[in-house]
């Protein structure tokens, strides 16, 4: 990989960006590389530019590696449909772009005149898609290793601040095969109360374990309300096993 001059003004946009990726590259081109669109390449083919559509390439192939890793280990007690499930929604462009967003990538961005004038550093494809070129410039410039801790923060980063682990963990059945594995038991649902008009209900339910640990959860159906009972308790148990 060349190194290619970058003017002290860029160096200094991409010297802020690196504080927020948490890496300091010892080759600063690739990263700059990695924030080049061909739009901007080909206004300026005077140049050794090179776009970031090779690293674009390369960098989905290490961040599906990296996230399958991360979820993995973090989530051990997730069946293989619920991490497929997790894991695409981490690496789907809409999430991708938000972390680019965390990142200000957009900022680090060069453009062609006619994308940047149609407002391209706020267009999710273009920021997941740099997403992914940065991570592929990071697994050049250090190692795998390296590279899976700087996407390891970014990935708690977004489950923190999206809570997406909400929407694809099923906590009832994950409560399920733990009281099944420790107690050799079922936990039990039942219905405490519905309140409120017929087109309107909210139920609340009690789940409780054999070694008579309860929680209740509410939702506006009974299936809602058990799997939010289930990830009350589940949580209070998983914090008595990790003490």
């Amino acid at each position: 990989m060349k190194s290619l001059e970058i003017d002290q003004e860029r160096q200094l946009l991409l010297h802020k960006l690196e504080k927020k990726l948490g890496y300091c590259f010892q080759n600063i081109s690739l990263f700059s590389q990695a924030l080049t669109h061909k739009s901007y390449v080909n206004e300026n083919p005077q140049g050794s530019l090179e776009d970031n559509e090779r690293l674009e390439f390369l960098g989905d192939a290490v961040l599906g590696l990296c996230v399958s890793d991360f979820i993995f280990k973090k989530y051990e007690h997730f069946p293989e449909g619920q991490l497929t499930r997790l894991r695409a929604a981490l690496v789907n462009e809409k999430n991708l772009a938000r972390i680019a967003g965390f990142l200000d990538l957009g900022t680090g961005l060069l453009l062609g005149r006619g994308e940047e004038l149609s407002g391209s550093r706020e267009k999710k494809t273009l920021l997941a898609d740099a997403l992914e070129a940065v991570i592929a410039a990071v697994f050049l410039d250090a190692d795998f290793a390296t590279t899976q801790r700087v996407l390891d923060r970014l990935i708690e980063t977004v489950l923190e601040k999206l809570n997406l682990l909400d929407f694809y963990f099923d906590y009832k059945t994950a409560l399920q095969e733990f009281c099944q594995k420790q107690y050799k038991t079922l936990p039990v649902y039942t219905l405490i109360k519905s309140d409120g008009p017929e087109h309107a209900r909210i139920f609340t339910v009690e789940v409780s374990v054999q070694d008579g640990c309860k929680a209740r959860g509410t939702g506006t159906s009974k299936k809602e309300a058990q799997q939010q009972a289930a990830k009350q308790i589940w949580e209070m148990l998983k914090n008595e096993e990790n003490r």
